[in-house]
């Protein structure tokens, strides 16, 4: 094992804890009161609550009433979803919701849900949502970096009628939030470099809330007492947010593709004919399957992943990358770099010259497992 300084390129499973946010929330370890408390306590708390809705509102670009905080984005994907089919069903709308086989599993897992309710699922297209009640989508895929033009789309939902939830996990950080013109809007905390276990739905529709009655918390949208502490960091981590810096960050990723093509002919970067936001990296290396090269490279010291770290640990191949017609044993061969504002050339000149050894002998375990199996 590696004993130098570790690089880390999995900043889409999730970014280290930036200096603001930490420091934001050791000066919060001192208020001690329930936010939802009337005594000095309870305000001081409830005070830093409001504090941080106020910078999550500017980082969204919308009104501060809209901004709900949540344990992550998984729940908030959850909320936004079952929310607007709520609504939907309401007015009376069709029970169609249009959703893509790619989103992250939060998403597909929420779409599931109303599935099992008797609403019928159909491909997200612009130009097939007429009879559509409810679109989801990510605007920037978790795997591949691949980018939603939300702006149309939401254009053909509104022509059609139809509420539309935006996963935009992926996307906070890289680009402006408030380019994504939606009835409700995903973030998490910890993808911005902000703590674990919170996140926001930001929704403009809010009267299929609450999903269950359990408290008066979020104005009564979100049950449960706020995380003052992880709220707090969220809220610094988005203030903290320079826009500016995405840019470099994707010509590096555009840097280390460019090599890793020139440099291994035989590999694929899947996605890699579609829009992408930059800095996120998933190839196929032929012979070698994407964990055996994972594992090499955390023996070496960088950190990186097969996939959605929200199904780590699974022997099975990316339901994104079967999405995209990949057979299975194609699926299994992939590793996702994903970058960061952190992220130098000189970590990146590393990764690349470990990558031709334990490509070379994640290949030959390759032949030889096949070779024992015979």
């Amino acid at each position: 094992m590696s004993t130098n300084p570790r690089i880390y390129l999995d900043f889409n499973a999730t970014a280290p804890l930036v200096p603001a946010a930490r420091e934001a929330m050791v000066e919060a370890l001192a208020v001690a009161g329930n936010p939802s408390s009337i005594h000095a306590h309870g305000r001081a708390a409830r005070d830093l609550v409001e504090k941080a809705r106020d910078k999550l509102a500017r980082f969204a670009g919308r009104p501060r009433e809209q901004v709900v905080f949540t344990s992550g984005g998984t729940e908030a994907n959850a909320l936004g979803v079952l929310g607007l089919a709520e609504i939907v069903e309401r007015r009376g709308g069709p029970r169609v919701v249009a959703a893509s086989r790619v989103d992250h599993p939060s998403l597909r897992g929420a779409v599931a849900v109303l599935i099992r309710r008797g609403w019928e699922q159909r491909p997200r297209r612009l130009e097939a949502l007429e009879g559509v009640g409810l679109v989801t989508a990510s605007a920037v895929n978790h795997e591949l970096g691949t980018t939603v033009d939300i702006a149309a789309l939401s254009a053909a939902a509104r022509s059609a009628g139809a509420l539309l939830h935006v996963d935009a996990v992926q996307a906070a950080g890289k680009i402006p939030l408030r380019t994504l013109p939606c009835d409700a809007l995903v973030i998490s905390a910890h993808k911005i470099g902000g703590p674990q276990g919170v996140g926001a739905l930001v929704i403009s529709a809010d009267d299929g809330l609450p999903l269950i009655e359990a408290g008066h918390q979020e104005r009564e949208r979100r049950p449960g007492t706020e995380n003052t502490l992880g709220i707090v960091g969220f809220g610094a981590a988005a203030a903290a947010v320079d826009l500016e810096l995405w840019p470099h960050v994707a010509a590096l990723g555009d840097y280390f593709e460019q090599s890793l093509l020139a440099q291994h002919p035989g590999a694929t970067i899947h996605g890699a004919s579609s829009p992408r936001i930059g800095g996120t990296i998933n190839a196929g290396f032929d012979g070698a399957t994407g964990e055996a090269v994972a594992i090499a490279l955390d023996l070496h010291g960088v950190s990186v992943s097969t996939g959605a770290a929200c199904t780590s640990g699974s022997t099975q191949p990316s339901p994104v990358l079967l999405a995209l017609g990949l057979t299975r044993e194609q699926a299994l061969r992939a590793v996702r770099f994903s970058l960061g504002r952190p992220t130098t050339v000189e970590q990146i000149d590393v990764v690349l010259g470990l990558l031709p050894g334990i490509l070379e002998r994640a290949r030959g375990s390759t032949v030889r497992r096949a070779q024992h199996q015979e």
